[in-house]
């Protein structure tokens, strides 16, 4: 290398290692078996507060995005009881969790 491209060589790593620190995919995601307690665990708090005995409706057979995951829990929290205990209802942001089989 000569004295130019020792520089650029070092800034491009210095690059390369702090986009990989913040953008790990594995930050993004539950695994399957963590998105699937984490939504059984809200679906009993829910049920705990409203009296009912609800499952959910599907489980994620891959992993579960955590944003996708949050909103489903948003939504859980923000139901009203009646609405919860309404043979068949889910909430809307539950019924879209992202899952990635990657």
């Amino acid at each position: 290398m000569n004295s130019n491209s020792l520089p650029r060589f070092l800034l491009m790593f210095v690059c390369c290692m702090q986009f990989h620190c913040i953008q790990n995919r594995d930050d993004l995601f539950y695994s399957a078996t963590e998105g699937n307690q984490k939504i059984f665990e809200n679906y009993a708090l829910k049920n705990s507060a409203c009296g009912a005995n609800k499952l959910p409706g599907s489980l994620a057979l891959g992993r579960v995005k955590i944003d996708d995951a949050k909103l489903c829990f948003r939504a859980i929290e923000l139901t009203s009881c009646p609405s919860w205990n309404t043979e068949g209802f889910t909430p809307d942001p539950c019924k879209v969790i992202g899952t990635s089989f990657r």
